[in-house]
């Protein structure tokens, strides 16, 4: 019952049986199968079906929500058995925006996943309206984010503090490593994050700082394509100082600051109020937190 279970909200999330055939790693006549045997057992048909799309019935909606509560207290009981007798196990699904996901949580695996060899991870990477979404859903168990969210529902830890610095080619006009004034940059072009980013969200607070506006912006949807538009002379940027440490090294991209100012945020950690915190969430949290990898992350940091 409970693999029918997991089978029926599957479809229900993925709103198609092929689709969730392929998470599962089952055919669709196996699917299918699956749930005609919960329709069966409940003398109710569950969902309506057409060649574009499968929608419940009533009966369904009912279903969906506890089948939701009996899989979810299925896990921690599971989980309590494997505290009880010392064990991290299971799966545990992070969420992270793109800076974060990209420059920062693949060193905090490396460590995670060393320590807990027996811990199953999977990695969801968005930006932060979409990390915060699927944190408050249950999509995933504890999101790593760059940008605010909503505090309604969502319990936010600040881990690890970032400062937004401005990157110009390496043979640019500016990178002489001297502080600039703002209206230096009156006739830059800036390649910027698209909206929903928290990279975006921290570029537009710069700009309302230096009272400056750009005369032309360059949307791109993530911080590689950013740092790359920069080394091809597109045009400058503000972007995470954790994104950058290789460039920095090669020599590919310089950092200008200017004057009078500097520009930090934080990186949160941020997981649903009153969830279930398996053993392996509360371990991957305590490392998040930990000065012994903040510090480890510094010493890797070259000034710019």
């Amino acid at each position: 019952m409970q693999f029918q279970l997991l089978v029926f909200v599957t479809v229900v999330e993925k709103k198609n049986f092929s689709r969730a055939a392929e998470a599962l790693n089952l055919t669709q006549p196996a699917v299918s199968q699956q749930i005609h045997s919960l329709e069966e057992y409940y003398g109710v048909k569950l969902f309506e079906r057409s060649s574009k799309k499968v929608e419940m019935t009533q009966a369904g909606e009912i279903l969906y929500d506890y089948a939701v509560q009996i899989l979810q207290l299925h896990q921690e009981a599971r989980q309590a058995i494997n505290n009880l007798m010392g064990l991290v196990t299971g799966k545990l699904i992070i969420g992270a925006s793109l800076t974060i996901g990209e420059y920062v949580l693949p060193r905090l695996l490396s460590v995670f996943t060393r320590q807990f060899s027996n811990v199953e991870v999977a990695v969801s990477i968005g930006n932060t309206e979409v990390i915060a979404d699927n944190t408050l859903n249950n999509r995933i168990d504890v999101g790593l984010v760059e940008g605010p969210v909503n505090p309604a529902n969502l319990i936010i830890t600040p881990f690890l503090q970032d400062e937004m610095v401005l990157i110009v080619p390496a043979s640019h006009r500016l990178a002489s490593g001297k502080e600039i004034e703002t209206a230096e940059l009156a006739d830059e072009t800036f390649i910027i994050r698209e909206a929903g980013s928290g990279t975006r969200f921290v570029v537009e607070e710069v700009f309302r700082k230096l009272e400056f506006q750009p005369k032309r912006e360059i949307q791109f949807g993530s911080t590689q394509a950013i740092k790359e538009a920069v080394e091809a002379g597109l045009g400058v940027s503000f972007i995470s100082k954790w994104s950058i440490q290789k460039e920095l090294r090669l020599g590919t991209l310089s950092v200008v600051r200017v004057r009078g100012h500097s520009f930090t945020r934080e990186f949160s950690v941020i997981w649903k109020k009153g969830q279930f915190q398996s053993r392996a969430m509360k371990e991957f949290v305590n490392l998040t937190l930990s000065s012994n990898f903040h510090s480890s992350l510094e010493v890797a940091t070259p000034s710019a």
